[in-house]
């Protein structure tokens, strides 16, 4: 394969958790005293899709004039219990296991705490990942490298062979900047791209096909 170590983003790359997330966070907004009326979902995802779930939180809280960490927490409290029903994306299984199957190794990189993993292990998925980097190690968020670089020394990873794979230009950032590539993977073309990835997808059967090429 191109890349033998893959570093995989979470929320809206490996599973799609946005509709789950957009829901939500629409339900804080409202909890918060916000009309029903004058919650603009659309604008929601591309917040969070084009930046950052942080990125949402101050932007909406300073325009409802809110608490943000009021807002972050009923947001939290509505979250959770969905990612049981958010799909993992088509062709996320086969590049993950077509990956151990050659050898490789698929690290995963995320803001949740276990219930990730849960949710590739109710997908069948967890067994093909060698190590992760989760809310409770208390790393930097990307696009710091911190978590990558850890990952790396812990697991003897060679950076050459390394790639990390994301829905934001956060995520290769981050991968640059731990001296290895990106994947940028953009189903709705929503990203300026900003951050020059190795390869920009819409699918993740594209991807396979290159890493194979």
């Amino acid at each position: 394969m191109r890349y033998s170590q893959l570093f995989w983003d979470f929320d809206g790359t490996l599973v799609d958790t946005y509709p789950g997330m957009v829901a939500a966070f629409g339900g804080a907004l409202v909890a918060s005293g916000v009309n029903d009326f004058e919650i603009d979902q659309d604008a929601i995802y591309q917040a969070m899709r084009q930046h950052s779930l942080g990125t949402a939180l101050q932007r909406f809280s300073a325009e409802y004039q809110l608490d943000v960490s009021r807002l972050k927490r009923l947001y939290q409290l509505r979250a959770e219990p969905r990612l049981a029903d958010a799909p993992v994306f088509d062709g996320a299984a086969e590049i993950l296991a077509a990956t151990a199957a050659a050898g490789g190794r698929n690290f995963l990189l995320t803001h949740r705490n276990h219930c990730a993993m849960d949710r590739l292990a109710t997908a069948d998925l967890a067994q093909y990942f060698s190590g992760q980097v989760k809310a409770d190690d208390d790393y930097p968020r990307k696009p710091d490298p911190t978590s990558l670089l850890a990952l790396c020394q812990q697991y003897a990873v060679d950076r050459q062979s390394a790639l990390m794979i994301g829905d934001r230009n956060l995520d290769v950032q981050a991968g640059h900047r731990a001296g290895m590539a990106g994947a940028l993977f953009d189903p709705e073309h929503l990203i300026v791209d900003e951050s020059h990835p190795e390869i920009r997808v819409i699918r993740l059967a594209e991807l396979l096909a290159w890493l194979q090429a």
